[in-house]
């Protein structure tokens, strides 16, 4: 009686798991087809973009006000040219991020994050489903 039982059970389990194997193929199959879409695990927000624009971008410009009287102190030097350094890395950081904006679109990169983690997904499915179907099979060499 054991024995039915065991094949019984065993049965049930070698289905069940190539039925999640199957699924995650079937899913992945109509994600990759652009049958449908992934799942939204990242999103994209509009209004990060917008206010991330700031006037500085647009044309208005910084200004260091150096006070003449003050050019004999060594501190005082080094802090305008601190200040023009820090003003000349940002200037560098807002073209570079402009220009990755225009080759690299946020829309690209969110897309990709989410087929990435689909497909970690269903790796972890496809793992998991012969796992399953193992435990079933070896039930009934039992």
């Amino acid at each position: 009686m054991e024995t039915k039982s065991n094949k019984i059970v065993g049965y049930a389990l070698l289905a069940l798991g190539l039925a999640v194997i199957f699924f995650g193929i079937y899913s992945s199959y109509n994600i990759f087809a652009a049958k449908k879409d992934a799942p939204q695990v990242f999103k994209y927000d509009n209004s990060q973009s917008i206010s991330s624009d700031s006037e500085d971008s647009v044309g208005v410009k910084e200004e260091i006000v150096v006070d003449r009287s003050r050019l004999t102190d060594p501190n005082y030097v080094k802090n305008l040219e601190d200040q023009q350094r820090a003003m000349a890395e940002n200037l560098v950081k807002d073209q570079i991020g402009g220009l990755l904006k225009e080759i690299i679109p946020q829309e690209f990169i969110i897309k990709l994050l989410n087929l990435s983690s689909w497909s970690i997904f269903v790796f972890i499915l496809i793992f998991a489903g012969g796992k399953i179907s193992g435990l079933g099979i070896k039930l009934l060499k039992d």
